[in-house]
């Protein structure tokens, strides 16, 4: 196994612990969680911020291969997702991300994903997408953006500050952001296959 493929496995591995403890989150003492939520917060972001390193080694030492394409997308489609799913299990995490926003966020990478597999078996080009790849920057800073203010709110507890409402409103801003560029890249990639459909004569 190459070195890439090596670092995309251990995001994967690293995701599993990421969500058994997001699973152990809401569930017990409010310390507990603070702790859980934190740990969770700094795993995430070293999970996603390792995203391009695979990417870097294969150009770096030529270890480019199909494997590797299709492993790293669906790496970091598994992480953004799963990350979703449990926070809106959770029910301060739903406050922020109710399960509609969830269900379309996923239900979008479940049609470019099929897209995009079918254009390259038929010898098509189908790339990601600037609006794709903004999509999922906003996913890397709406997930720990939650998990922040829900660390704050456990904190500071019932005391109003201006730092509480700037981060709530933060998550906020981020997650219905990543919910508009959610659509609107899967309606860009949508508009691309349909191009490419109609030249292939489906």
């Amino acid at each position: 196994m190459t070195l890439a493929n090596k670092i995309t496995t251990a995001r994967l591995l690293l995701a599993g612990v990421l969500f058994v403890l997001f699973d152990l989150l809401g569930r017990g003492d409010p310390q507990q969680d603070w702790l859980l939520s934190t740990v969770c917060f700094f795993l995430f972001i070293l999970v996603t911020s390792t995203d391009a390193l695979d990417g870097y080694y294969a150009r770096k030492l030529g270890q480019v291969s199909d494997f590797g394409r299709i492993l790293d997308p669906a790496a970091d489609k598994v992480i953004i997702c799963g990350s979703f799913v449990f926070l809106c299990a959770i029910d301060w995490g739903r406050e922020f991300v109710p399960p509609w926003i969830v269900v379309t966020i996923v239900a979008r990478e479940f049609v470019v994903t099929a897209l995009r597999g079918f254009m390259e078996s038929k010898g098509r080009e189908f790339g990601a997408d600037p609006a794709g790849k903004l999509k999922m920057i906003v996913q890397c800073i709406a997930v720990p953006a939650v998990l922040l203010t829900h660390i704050h709110e456990v904190l500071a507890g019932d005391e109003g500050s201006g730092l509480k409402t700037f981060l709530r409103w933060f998550a906020l801003v981020a997650v219905w952001t990543t919910l508009v560029l959610t659509f609107y890249s899967g309606v860009r990639y949508i508009r691309k296959s349909w191009v490419h459909l109609r030249a292939l004569g489906i």
